[in-house]
């Protein structure tokens, strides 16, 4: 008897295993598991959703049938780009999963996100096992209280340049910061890099590349901080196109034509424009880098196949897979041209942000963290219209996002600003707000100069919902020098801007504690 214990007790530890095992692996091979690629996403993102089933008969009847997925946020259901609600998820055979890409909604709210297998809920309880995920924002590296800056977006030869300065004396180059320093600019932000050069082929003017150590020098001994950018996906000439580049591609007479713009898709563009980065990074004086033009600049048709193939919730026409390349773009042009499918333009507009704040990211990873990045940012619809949007650009890895507040009426500045004040708030993204010096993208308003102060007092009090600017731009200095002033001259737009930069550094949050 004392023998057969053991026996006895090492066969039951034994059938206990096995059971265990038989059971463990029945709930196993009956698990269906509802995902996301990874834990958090930031707003230009897709967010990847898995579905993974072992069960024979789910995976026939999912792969007969494709299910769908939902997106919850405090207990209630998500809808984002488009109205998309329900997302079908497509079976990869390679992951052996069914996948969707769900767009992170605009400016969503940061927080926890749910999943929900949609019509499985009861049959499934018990074996679905889902994982939630985080939308999430990038902080910006703050700006100074009461950040302004005076941009120079030209590409005349700073050796030979002769400037007038505020005293009404002749000066070299450096008469350009004597005007910084008399609008009182915390930073003066110059084009350093603009498309193709003066040679065939060659991809950058180099007239001022030499000059640029010398002008960020004698920034730093003046105590101005210095910033220099580069134009991303517009070049200044049709004609002299760079080799192994794309160009997007216009409609023009039923036919897709080159633009003198380069493809947001163009790999080599983001290596050259990092390139040219990385050297003014390496300018110990210099404060600040910046991109221009990082967006679709003009055309974009030649991205319709790429668009329609990623973009959830949108069905090209039945016969799409009969027409030719050029009759897809045709079409396409078509549809956006007319704008009576909101839910298509709602698409179209995210995901070229998408691939902006992809294109962003990367060149932000590149350059690392250590001197604040700015980008302009086009404004009509929060910058949609164009392919951008604020609170991706933020996630993206845009320190301070310039808008351009230009090419306006009266009516249509206040509209424009009703818009972001409806959208964002100072927690969303760093927006510094900038007008024209410009008599003509005035109107030719009567009174010229206060017209160009009233509307940045506007933008900088009422650009967010919650609070004012986060800094204020003049653009630019060599169109106060030498553009359309009209009959009032450099100084007097000048004052203006004076004027608006004391403005803002009146105001409570910019004022230095003494003064408080």
């Amino acid at each position: 008897m004392k023998k057969a214990l053991p026996l006895f007790l090492g066969l039951a530890a034994l059938y206990a295993v096995l059971f265990g095992l038989r059971f463990w692996w029945s709930q196993w091979a009956r698990s269906v598991e509802l995902s996301t690629g990874k834990p958090s996403y930031l707003h230009y993102e897709f967010v990847d959703i898995r579905l993974r089933a072992r069960d024979p008969k789910l995976v026939e009847r999912w792969r007969r049938s494709p299910p769908k997925a939902s997106v919850l946020f405090r207990g209630k259901e998500v809808s984002t780009v488009a109205h998309l609600r329900d997302l079908e998820l497509k079976y990869d055979s390679d992951s052996g999963a069914w996948i969707g890409l769900w767009p992170c909604p605009w400016n969503a709210e940061p927080g926890r996100y749910d999943l929900r297998l949609a019509g499985f809920e009861s049959e499934l309880a018990g074996r679905l096992r889902t994982k939630s995920f985080e939308i999430r924002r990038r902080r910006p590296k703050a700006l100074p209280p009461g950040f302004v800056a005076l941009t120079l977006e030209s590409v005349m030869p700073l050796q030979s340049m002769k400037v007038t300065a505020p005293s009404g004396e002749k000066k070299d180059w450096r008469g350009l910061l004597d005007w910084v320093e008399y609008v009182g600019a915390d930073a003066f932000w110059v084009l350093g890099g603009q498309t193709p050069g003066q040679k065939p082929g060659e991809v950058w003017m180099n007239q001022n590349l030499a000059m640029i150590p010398m002008l960020a020098r004698e920034c730093r001994r003046r105590g101005i901080k210095f910033g220099v950018y580069a134009m991303c996906y517009l070049t200044m000439s049709s004609s002299n196109k760079i080799p192994g580049y794309e160009y997007a591609l216009e409609i023009e007479d039923g036919k897709p034509v080159e633009t003198r713009a380069v493809s947001l898709r163009e790999k080599k563009r983001v290596r050259d424009v990092i390139e040219i980065l990385k050297k003014f990074r390496g300018i110990p004086e210099v404060d600040y880098l910046g991109i221009d033009y990082v967006r679709n600049a003009l055309g974009g048709y030649e991205l319709a196949e790429e668009f329609y193939a990623e973009m959830p919730g949108l069905r090209p026409p039945p016969d799409w897979g009969k027409l030719s390349r050029q009759e897809r773009m045709v079409y396409f042009a078509r549809k956006k041209v007319m704008r009576r499918d909101h839910d298509f333009i709602d698409a179209w507009q995210w995901w070229r942000a998408h691939l902006v704040g992809q294109i962003v990211s990367q060149i932000k990873g590149e350059l690392g963290e250590e001197k604040p990045l700015w980008a302009f940012t086009l404004t009509w619809d929060k910058g949609w219209h164009h392919g951008q949007d604020p609170v991706m650009m933020n996630d993206a890895g845009v320190d301070a996002d310039a808008l351009m507040l230009y090419e306006a009426t009266g009516p249509q500045f206040h509209d424009l600003i009703q818009d972001w004040n409806g959208y964002v708030k100072r927690r969303d993204a760093q927006l510094v707000v900038g007008d024209v010096i410009d008599w003509p993208l005035h109107q030719r308003h009567p009174e010229g100069p206060k017209e160009f102060y009233r509307r940045s007092i506007l933008a900088i009090d009422k650009i967010y919902s919650d609070g004012p600017a986060a800094g204020v731009f003049f653009h630019d200095l060599s169109r106060a020098l030498w553009g359309r002033v009209g009959p009032w001259g450099t100084k007097a737009w000048m004052d203006e801007a004076r004027n608006a930069a004391r403005y803002f550094r009146s105001l409570p949050q910019n004022r230095a504690p003494g003064d408080r």
